[in-house]
């Protein structure tokens, strides 16, 4: 036996690593300190606040892609004045028409992903 492996004792190393408690927590058991007992094990309290969440999230994803579908179009009319207007066109118009070209095309684009992907 080598010098090295005479000095360790594995029965008290062993040992010691075996007793070590328990790294997972059990989610079965109803004893959680963090757990409030008006909760009855429900994670949005009432009934109806987990609709009341699913619509903000859907409100704050429809408002994200609204701004950015719509926001580069609206930006590059707002700078639109310092290049000139066409007769009769004006912020309102620009807006209009940059914001209806990029909804056909975005609108192009989905349709040609959608056709494509039988491919």
């Amino acid at each position: 036996m080598s010098k090295a492996s005479g000095d360790i004792a594995f029965d008290r190393l062993m040992a010691g690593r075996r007793a070590h408690t328990q790294t997972v927590r059990d989610l079965t058991a109803a004893t959680d300190a963090t757990r409030s007992a008006s909760s009855d094990g429900k994670a949005f309290g009432s009934g109806r606040t987990w609709l009341v969440a699913a619509a903000a999230n859907i409100a704050i994803v429809l408002v994200v892609a609204f701004c950015v579908v719509l926001g580069p179009p609206l930006l590059e009319c707002r700078h639109h004045p310092e290049i000139g207007f066409s007769a009769g066109d004006g912020f309102q118009g620009c807006a209009r028409k940059a914001t209806a070209e990029r909804l056909d095309r975005l609108e192009s684009q989905l349709r040609m992903m959608v056709l494509g992907s039988g491919r």
